[in-house]
């Protein structure tokens, strides 16, 4: 049975029983409905098979550099210590949060902290009780591949295009709070989420639907726990706005059906909990970079979290804008100097840090490495027959060479790639990084150095078990997981938040 609405916007806080709403867009409403216990789990509906013939069998396929050819490339002194540019003896501005509320920490990156494996690994250090930790704000970016969200599960039908503001216009003129939209304009477009917790119990008796108002009325229909659906109709002033949904119990399975009109999705807000002590949201979306905040107009992105946003928040990109070809320094420096201004902007009283990109290898041929081998045996032979002829002509001379070692021209023996082509780029986005959370008060901690340095990739690569994946430009779990032991053993992560602990 469908309950229709003729709905206008009404500002949310006219309605009774709401809780205060953290952030406040100008256009808010309010839907009351009727939570239901024992509610099923959530069941997406299947998607279409597409079949596929099986990709062709590369003949000469791409894998990682012999050890001998990537060590014929790195210089002397190239692999650093395993360390982290920030110390946990470093002064945190604003880290102590706010007194008697949760403390609220935000990351923004790409894949790597998309994955949510880093962040998955800062919160099992806590070793805290799952009721201690929250989120507050999730974004629009569900089902999307490469992207682990903390919701226990979400539905999406196929009429939905991402739009990440990196990249897209529209997306970065109306930006969400991930700096991602989900747009549909087909009725029957369809999401749906299980806002229980992950012991699978209903704790929110209210959640935020964040989007845009268009000036066109919006039609939707939306089903809480298996009830009959209310159809509603949006209008209001055109921009960021949400829908509150009240229930008059815990809610458990909320499904959104468009009906008529265009909307664009741009995350939901769920309340903080009483027993919440840390609340950790993660905005990474594959292939982003930093230039979604340069884009984002800074009046739109307020909307979202109001003066009471987050206490520590965290920029974490550099891996794709290092991936352009040719990378100009210049041009790259300009760009994160303007986004890393925007980005402060919005948090100007939180801890900060910036994040650097880890080293990146390079993949050759296998023909290409089985070349490189026997060369690298031809030459360590010739090599060795000349220092053995050398001993015996002037012993001092090579104990000299020895302990001042000449670094390899970067092509090396046998080589026919620069190996370490990313490592510099990655180096230089690193340096300019720190360089510009210096300037403004923020901390720099390098994913480049916390693997050891120069040749990070190839020696994680061929780690017991791996901590490199295969493309050498991401990481297995336990690789996500060693990084974030880093980062908190370099920032006192456990020991900052010590004083919040359950």
């Amino acid at each position: 049975m469908k309950k229709t609405v003729n709905f206008w916007i009404l500002p949310i806080w006219l309605a009774a029983g709401v809780a205060a709403a953290q952030a406040l867009p100008a256009s808010s409403a309010q839907l009351l409905v009727k939570a239901r216990s024992g509610v099923p789990d959530l069941s997406c509906a299947q998607a279409p098979r597409r079949t596929s013939s099986p990709p062709a069998q590369d003949a000469d396929p791409l894998e990682i550099p012999d050890e001998e050819q990537v060590r014929d490339q790195l210089t002397p002194g190239g692999a650093m210590p395993m360390r982290g540019t920030v110390t946990a003896s470093d002064t945190w501005k604003g880290f102590e949060g706010r007194s008697g509320k949760a403390f609220k920490v935000a990351i923004w990156g790409d894949s790597h902290q998309a994955a949510g494996f880093f962040s998955g690994e800062l919160l099992r250090l806590l070793q805290w009780p799952a009721e201690a930790v929250g989120q507050w704000i999730i974004p629009a970016t569900m089902n999307r591949p490469g992207i682990r969200l903390g919701l226990r599960k979400s539905c999406t039908s196929e009429h939905w295009r991402y739009e990440p503001a990196y990249f897209m216009s529209d997306a970065a003129a109306e930006p969400g709070p991930g700096l991602v939209s989900m747009n549909a304009v087909q009725p029957g477009a369809l999401l749906a989420w299980d806002v229980r917790n992950a012991n699978g119990a209903a704790d929110k008796d209210r959640v935020r639907i964040l989007y845009q108002q268009t000036a066109l009325p919006i039609r939707l229909g939306v089903t809480v726990d298996g009830g009959g659906e209310q159809v509603l109709t949006l209008r209001g002033e055109v921009g960021g706005a949400a829908l509150d949904l009240s229930g008059d119990g815990p809610l458990s399975v909320i499904t959104v059906r468009l009906l008529e009109g265009s909307f664009r999705f741009q995350g939901l807000e769920l309340p903080i909990l009483d027993s919440t002590r840390l609340v950790l949201d993660v905005f990474g979306y594959p292939g982003a970079t930093a230039a979604a905040w340069r884009r984002a107009k800074p009046d739109q992105l307020k909307k979202w979290w109001g003066d009471d946003g987050y206490d520590m928040v965290v920029l974490a990109f550099g891996t794709n804008e290092g991936n352009v070809r040719p990378f100009d320094a210049a041009v790259y420096f300009q760009m994160l100097k303007s986004s890393v201004v925007a980005w402060r902007e919005q948090f100007p009283n939180a801890a900060c840090v910036l994040i650097g990109p880890g080293d990146r290898g390079v993949l050759i041929r296998r023909s290409e490495n089985l070349k490189a081998k026997k060369s690298s045996k031809v030459n360590q032979g010739a090599k060795t027959k000349q220092k053995l002829s050398q001993s015996q002509s002037n012993p001092a001379k090579v104990r000299a060479r020895s302990a001042n070692p000449v670094a390899e021209p970067l092509t090396g023996k046998g080589a026919s790639q620069d190996l370490f082509k990313y490592t510099r780029i990655h180096e230089e986005i690193g340096a300019m990084q720190e360089k510009l959370a210096t300037e403004h008060g923020c901390k720099y901690w390098s994913m480049l150095d916390a693997m050891g340095g120069s040749g990070g990739a190839y020696r994680w690569a061929r780690n017991n078990p791996p901590w490199m994946a295969k493309d050498l430009i991401h990481f297995t779990v336990p690789g996500y997981q060693r990084l974030a032991q880093s980062f908190a053993e370099d920032v006192g992560w456990q020991k900052s938040l010590l004083p919040r602990a359950p």
